[in-house]
């Protein structure tokens, strides 16, 4: 098994017996099969897809210490109607909350929940999160930050479930990408800031990278020709010619990783002032 920076963290359950359970598992609701191993491969779905929180947490605790104040930027709802970057939106707030927890700053769930929300209703899977949100909040004013891990976790758990009901692994595999993009922008910037080779080769993530950059190909045509997905691929595909052309990776190096990584976030959220070096090319 490949291993990289978002392994699953679902374990399948039983798909059925005998063809005779068939019909019955078609009157099943969707949401029992999400986790079902045989129903995830069908829609292409492995152990990469949706990153799992709590590895991303024990990735980045590796890395730490993490330069939060670098790393932090103000919430505020991107005003788009497009589903494809409410979709990579929603994983890079996963990346937000980890810092948030990081930070211990109990001030910043209440955005981050509210927005979401939001995203999550751009995709269609509010009802999903928005029993999460009350809960991250009242966690936030216990100062439970354990709580809270677990309580992100299981908020992305649901969301992936609830794009599976839809069946909308396009959707599923953008939001992964998100989230492996504000990870890999918080990981290198750790690295940069206490930098070692060790520490630096921990980003050299190349199956995984390859893995995001095979289901772009894979996307449909109308959106893999977008604006957005053609740019997100020429980022992705600078980060693969740096980790897989550098034996060892330099300070410098580390930071232009950050630098493209920080680009494709901002161009994720439509930040015109962080998206220049991408939407320049």
């Amino acid at each position: 098994m490949r291993t990289g920076f978002w392994p699953s963290i679902f374990a399948g359950h039983f798909f059925g017996l005998a063809l005779t359970l068939v019909p019955i598992m078609e009157a099943q609701d969707a949401s029992d099969l999400a986790p079902d191993p045989h129903f995830r491969e069908e829609l292409g779905i492995n152990q990469y897809t949706t990153p799992s929180i709590q590895q991303l947490f024990n990735t980045l605790d590796a890395l730490k210490p993490i330069p939060v104040q670098e790393l932090t930027r103000p919430l505020r709802a991107i005003r788009i109607d497009n589903r494809a970057r409410f979709a990579l939106s929603f994983g890079v707030l996963i990346g937000d909350g980890f810092l948030a927890v990081e930070a211990e700053e109990t001030k910043s769930m209440e955005p981050l929940g509210r927005e979401m929300l939001r995203r999550a209703k751009g995709l269609g899977v509010q009802q999903r999160v928005a029993r999460h949100t009350k809960q991250l909040l009242d966690l936030a004013r216990q100062s439970d930050w354990r709580g809270l891990r677990k309580e992100l976790v299981i908020t992305q758990k649901d969301v992936e479930t609830a794009m599976l009901d839809l069946r909308d692994e396009e959707m599923v595999h953008l939001l992964s990408l998100g989230g492996w993009i504000r990870g890999l922008e918080i990981g290198a910037a750790s690295v940069a800031a206490d930098f070692s080779a060790e520490r630096a080769a921990k980003l050299r993530q190349l199956d995984l990278l390859d893995y995001y950059l095979e289901r772009l190909g894979t996307l449909s045509p109308p959106l893999k020709s977008t604006p957005l997905i053609s740019r997100i691929i020429s980022g992705l595909e600078d980060v693969r010619q740096k980790l897989g052309d550098t034996p060892v990776l330099s300070r410098e190096d580390v930071l232009a990783i950050q630098t493209t990584a920080r680009s494709l976030v901002g161009l994720i959220e439509d930040d015109s002032s962080t998206a220049t070096a991408i939407r320049s090319e």
